[in-house]
């Protein structure tokens, strides 16, 4: 199990080689300029877009030798799902440390003038960023597994189509729920802790699907 997480890890690094100076650098111009319309943008698309490398590492991988020799390793093939699903996570969390570092040094460069409801508004961005890329991987792992590598870029794009379609659907209930007239802050969170909830069921729900398909596929 060790040894599939450094290969995912190493394999996803080689491309985070060209996109992770590309974010840096904006994180820095966002620092440098605290434009207030860049950093929710920064903030919500970051780790998204980590996750979309991650799983393009994947259909990369799916071409070469070694992901067939990966699967005459005594390892299960459960075990080689839960290491994309690790994987993946630890990239949301890479991308979420991203957008926490440079939305903290925005607000202590410039005066937390991006925020009207405060603590919440900045936590919210960096939720959304993180929901939008676990449902990516939600959708992806499992499309991947039934489809395979040769669709792997029209599942990506239907991956991020499904998850803006749930987080948008999410977002509309919220606020049906909050009326006109808004919501305390005790009302919001919990609306916010129900759709972590909900996220979190449906990646493990991914996750066993995936692990179901993958098992019954023939290579």
């Amino acid at each position: 199990m060790k040894g599939l997480l450094r290969n995912n890890f190493i394999g996803v690094l080689e491309n985070m080689k060209v996109i992770f100076p590309v974010v840096i650098i904006l994180g820095i111009i966002l620092v440098a300029i605290g434009n207030p319309s860049m950093l929710p943008i920064f903030s919500i698309a970051v780790t998204p877009v980590f996750s979309i490398v991650v799983i393009l590492c994947l259909s990369k991988e799916a071409h070469s030798k070694w992901y067939k020799y990966k699967l005459s390793l005594p390892v299960t093939r459960k075990n080689i799902i839960q290491s994309y699903y690790i994987c993946h996570l630890f990239w949301c969390a890479a991308g979420m440390t991203v957008v926490t570092v440079f939305m903290a040094l925005t607000v202590l460069f410039h005066g937390n003038q991006y925020f009207y409801y405060g603590f919440r508004d900045a936590i919210t961005l960096i939720l959304v960023g993180a929901v939008l890329a676990i449902l990516i991987g939600s959708a992806f792992y499992p499309l991947y597994c039934l489809l395979g590598a040769a669709r792997a870029e029209v599942i990506v794009v239907i991956s991020v189509i499904l998850s803006i379609l749930i987080v948008t659907g999410l977002t509309a209930i919220v606020n049906a729920l909050s009326g006109d007239n808004g919501v305390s802050n005790t009302t919001y969170y919990i609306s916010l802790f129900a759709i972590v909830i909900i996220t979190s069921i449906i990646f493990i729900a991914s996750y066993a699907l995936s692990t179901a398909l993958f098992k019954n596929k023939d290579y």
